[in-house]
């Protein structure tokens, strides 16, 4: 095998006639060893392809590609890359994967292609890699998986397909795929069939299902069943329901096969009177996250750990136990109750010695209520509160704490530095509270930060550079806040997936210094904004169009000018949002181009698009340019038959004009030269005499 992707290299330099380049002898890339092993660094190097570079041949690496242009991969795009274990492609602008592309990289155990543009994964796009375990395609635009795109990866284990467009996974997809892990949150799928589907996956280990639309009918009866009877310890997320009204935010776990299916009894689901709040499920005391992008640890999955459950730290799961759990109060037994402040509850796992802290509705006022103050917190639940005021102080000792919720309290004010020390907070909540502007010393310290909630505040004012010390901030919601603007530089540095801005006051956006800087973006919530569309919002509207419905997830509707109310502005052309400029530019465009006047149909690039000229318009026009024309006419004929009579005159006076002159100069005791004659003689006044010689 080995001497047939040799032979295969050389008959690629052969055939391109380019002799390929070490990226690490040509110091191209940053190579490095890192606990023994070989890293390529090829980040943000502005590849567009690989075709004329290569990699050491004499060991194994992991190759680091990600923050390039490889826009598309075509046939052989690795060939000169074969002993890599582990290939990056994230943030690529990745659209396409033509089948082939991966051909040579049968050492690859790791695939991470996640946070690009990809809408389908084609029979044979993975082909070639025949050893791969893990595959992370998250943060795409992904729709379409055709049913034998993962047959050939027969020891593919880990598969995260989180936050894309899925709807339905084909039948017999994971037909004989070793999947254990499997990460479907945040796509658009309402049922999960057990026959072609969860039949194949019976080896799983963990399994991501929340913030789908789940439709709980009695086609989720199903997967409802399979949940309970997969293995016990099994990660689970929370199943919530979307639909029926009815059932709308119960948990599947907690809802019964009549409630799913009624009709199997002979009841009419229609004729059911809905559940009262007492009955409706609690959905728990820390809310469910916003799925969040980010590769899982290689402690956490790998074959290595098979023989252990295996969770990613970082993401926040609603799932059951691996263990006993110890629920602890303040006024529990020892050992446990010197861990749990007293107002609140706690909750331990054997196997893991980190608390979750519930504080939720404990009519706290300040943090510093919390006595005696716990150790080892990994969350911290302190919604529903009075706290007014947080500060630095109050987060001394908090250094493990994963996930922080301040929701629903009073807080005007946070200290700066106040989160310092927290760098493994990963779910930050501050919604429902009073800050009225956001400044970057605020988040100092959030450098692992990927979920922040800000929405239903009172934010008027962001500084430039806010969130720049959180760069791994993957989701941002800033809904129904004051914001009219937005500043320069307000994203910059920081690689957002998903925003949303809903419920704002802002006319327009900014696309320059704002709204490029979001080159990572897949998802974006703009609705309820009073757009005003005119002349300041095409560049806006250019943008949104830019990137399509799947990014732009709500409407846009204008709120002014009156004409254009609740019209959404991109159903609105160009120059009719902004007929001032337009007739600025159109008689410079029409005499550049005498077909500016057709409508081609098409669409243009530039700030203004052309389109078609009313008959109201062009006949006055051309009108105008005639009586204009007559008028030029008739002043030069007058123009030159005055100049004319003008010449005559001068011709009758020149005589009298020389001699006049001449005594002029004599009077002034100079000589002077005449003009010049015809033939070049020139004539001369001699003073005294009076006497005029030629």
């Amino acid at each position: 095998m080995l001497l047939w992707i040799l032979l295969l290299k050389a008959a690629l330099c052969v055939a391109t006639g380019n002799v390929t380049r070490d990226v690490c002898k040509e110091q191209i890339c940053s190579c490095n060893e890192i606990e023994g092993d070989l890293h390529i660094d090829c980040e943000k190097r502005s590849f567009s392809n690989l075709h004329h570079l290569t990699a050491p041949s004499s060991q194994f690496y992991h190759l680091l590609l990600h923050g390039n242009s490889l826009t598309r991969l075509f046939p052989n795009e690795f060939a000169n890359f074969y002993n890599a274990v582990s290939l990056h492609l994230e943030n690529n602008g990745l659209h396409e994967i033509v089948p082939g592309a991966f051909l040579g990289l049968q050492l690859v155990k790791r695939l991470h292609i996640n946070n690009n543009k990809i809408r389908a994964f084609k029979k044979n796009t993975f082909l070639g890699l025949d050893d791969l375990e893990y595959l992370q395609a998250d943060f795409n635009l992904l729709r379409d998986i055709d049913p034998g795109v993962f047959r050939d990866l027969n020891k593919l284990e880990v598969l995260i397909l989180n936050d894309n467009l899925i709807s339905a996974l084909p039948t017999n997809v994971f037909q004989h795929v070793p999947i254990t892990h499997l990460d479907l949150r945040g796509n658009r799928i309402k049922t999960l069939p057990y026959e072609g589907v969860l039949e194949q996956i019976p080896g799983i280990a963990e399994i991501l299902l929340e913030d789908n639309p789940w439709d709980c009918s009695c086609d989720l009866v199903s997967l409802k069943e399979w949940l309970e009877n997969i293995p016990k310890n099994a990660l689970i997320g929370r199943v919530i329901c979307e639909a029926p009204t009815r059932l709308q935010g119960n948990d599947l776990n907690e809802t019964s096969e009549h409630d799913l299916c009624p009709s199997k009894n002979g009841i009419d689901p229609s004729l059911e009177v809905p559940p009262t709040q007492e009955e409706t499920c609690d959905p728990g005391p820390i809310p469910t996250p916003f799925r969040i992008s980010g590769e899982a640890e290689p402690s956490t999955y790998g074959p290595s750990h098979k023989d252990r459950v295996k969770s990613r730290e970082n993401w926040r799961l609603k799932t059951r136990p691996t263990s006993r759990v110890v629920t602890i109060n303040g006024k529990g037994d020892p050992p446990y109750n010197d861990l749990c402040p007293l107002p609140c509850t706690c909750e331990l796992q054997e196997s893991n010695p980190r608390l979750k802290v519930n504080c939720k509705g404990k009519e706290l006022e300040s943090l510093a209520d919390l006595k005696p103050k716990p150790s080892n917190v990994q969350e911290l639940n302190l919604r529903d509160n009075s706290v007014h005021t947080v500060r630095k102080a109050h987060f001394i000792g908090y250094q493990n704490l994963n996930l922080l919720d301040l929701g629903n309290n009073v807080i005007k004010e946070i200290e700066n530095g106040t989160f310092q020390n927290l760098t493994e907070l990963r779910w930050l909540y501050i919604d429902k509270n009073f800050l009225d502007s956001l400044m970057p010393e605020i988040f100092a310290g959030l450098q692992n930060l990927e979920y922040l909630n800000l929405e239903f505040n009172s934010i008027q004012l962001i500084l430039p550079g806010t969130f720049n010390p959180m760069p791994n901030l993957r989701v941002l919601i800033l809904n129904n806040n004051l914001l009219k603007s937005l500043p320069v530089d307000v994203f910059i540095g920081v690689s957002l997936s998903k925003i949303s801005l809903h419920n704002n006051y802002f006319a327009f956006l900014p696309v320059s210094g704002v709204l490029d800087q979001l080159v990572s973006i897949i998802q974006i919530d703009l609705h309820e904004n009073p757009w005003d569309c005119t002349c300041n919002i095409v560049p806006f509207k250019q943008w949104t169009e830019r990137l399509g419905p799947e990014v732009i997830v709500s409407d846009l509707k204008c709120e002014s000018p009156e004409e254009f109310w609740t019209k959404d502005f991109r159903s609105l052309r160009n120059d009719v949002m902004c007929p001032h400029l337009y007739d600025k530019i159109f008689p410079t465009t029409l005499s550049k181009n005498s077909t500016a006047i057709v409508d081609t149909g098409t669409r243009s690039n530039s700030y203004l698009e052309t389109s078609r000229v009313s008959i109201s318009v062009l006949v006055p026009g051309l009108l105008l340019v005639f009586v204009t024309s007559a008028f030029t006419v008739v002043g030069m004929l007058v123009f030159i038959l005055r100049n004319r009579k003008r010449s005559k005159r001068r011709d009758a006076n020149s005589s009298a004009s020389e001699i006049n002159s001449l005594q002029t100069v004599c009077d002034s005791s100079y000589w002077h030269s005449g003009p010049y004659h015809a033939d070049g003689s020139h004539r001369v006044y001699e003073c005294g005499t009076h006497s005029l010689s030629d």
